[in-house]
């Protein structure tokens, strides 16, 4: 995730004498010049260090940070816009712009909200930006190839982050600080054949597909309560094998609480073939392995959450697994180690 400081500097009133024109509540390219409180933004960089899938650390990788467009956003007490800022492709670049609020901010409480990587020059009021609702669950997905490598949606990861803070007095500065999170959760599961299946059965056992499904099927862009509506987005993804293990990588959007057998699912689906020979197709069966994720509780999944899933297969008994996982940002993950089988 990244930070976003904001300095904010009001002007002596001298300044503000020789210009009582109404203030622009939009202005989206150039820095503002006038009227009131000057702003600094300085974004913290993204580290641009690729990781190995699975990675204890868990950083975001450069394209899950990366910023092809943001917005700032300053409402008043009554939720009126004071002004909208977007960054140009320089400041974006220099993770850093600065531009003027009117004077009337000064001493006043403001809500600064910021919005990267979507378009919502639209919004003229806040109740207007938190409404917006994003349904691209797909977007984010594909192959473990191309979702491990870079950010499958065009424009990158949508995020957002929001603070209220009183902006000081004329010739005072003042720092805002806001943490932007991304819509959707990242799940990350890497699947064993423990080495006790050997022991067990003479056949072979083959995995072919993993599916997540039962997930939320749309999002709020700015952080509120979760709003996922239905629950039916799924994907399907063939793993990657790797070290003798098969990896597979998800983003989802957030849900709130959910019973038992509601709850977002990973299906490991495997092929078991009795003889061990290719050349056969009689003596094979399909095997589904089911994990129901609990999330931080009772099924909660969360924004910008990573939920690690490490699955060891013991055995051909396909059985459900109710995994309780501690959210966790993505800087910090947490791992979830499930056997499957009899």
């Amino acid at each position: 995730m990244k930070k976003i400081l904001f300095a904010a500097t009001a002007l002596a009133a001298a300044l503000f004498a020789s210009c009582d024109k109404e203030t622009e509540t939009m202005n989206p390219l150039q820095p503002g010049t006038a009227d009131g409180a000057q702003v600094t933004i300085t974004l913290s960089g993204a580290d641009a260090e690729t990781r190995a899938f699975f990675d204890t650390t868990a950083k975001a990788e450069s394209w899950e940070s990366s910023l092809s467009s943001l917005s700032v956003f300053a409402f008043d007490n009554g939720g009126g816009l004071i002004i909208r800022r977007d960054f140009t492709s320089s400041e974006l670049a220099s993770k850093s712009a600065t531009f003027s609020l009117p004077k009337s901010a000064a001493g006043t409480e403001c809500s600064f909200y910021a919005v990267a990587n979507y378009d919502a020059s639209s919004a003229k009021t806040r109740t207007a930006l938190t409404a917006f609702v994003e349904k691209s669950a797909a977007d984010y997905n594909g192959t473990f190839a191309e979702v491990s490598t870079a950010a499958k949606r065009s424009g990158g990861f949508v995020m957002s982050g929001m603070k209220s803070q009183t902006v000081g007095a004329v010739n005072s500065t003042t720092n805002v600080g806001i943490t932007l999170k991304r819509t959707v959760a990242k799940v990350a599961l890497q699947t064993t054949i423990d080495p006790s299946f050997a022991d067990k059965y003479a056949g072979t056992l083959t995995i072919n597909s993993v599916k997540l499904s039962k997930a939320a099927s749309q999002s709020l862009v700015v952080v509120g309560t979760p709003t996922p509506g239905a629950m039916t987005f799924s994907h399907t993804q063939t793993p990657a094998p790797a070290s003798g293990k098969c990896n597979a990588l998800f983003y989802c959007f957030e849900n709130g609480a959910l019973p038992a057998g509601s709850r977002v699912l990973l299906e490991i689906n495997a092929t078991y073939d009795s003889d061990g020979n290719t050349s056969t197709t009689d003596d094979r069966s399909e095997v589904t392995y089911s994990v129901e994720l609990t999330g931080k509780a009772a099924g909660e999944i969360l924004r910008n959450g990573y939920y690690r899933v490490a699955a060891n297969i013991t055995g051909l008994v396909g059985q459900d697994c109710a995994v309780s996982v501690t959210v966790a940002d993505w800087e910090t993950p947490v791992t979830q180690n499930v056997e499957l089988g009899a």
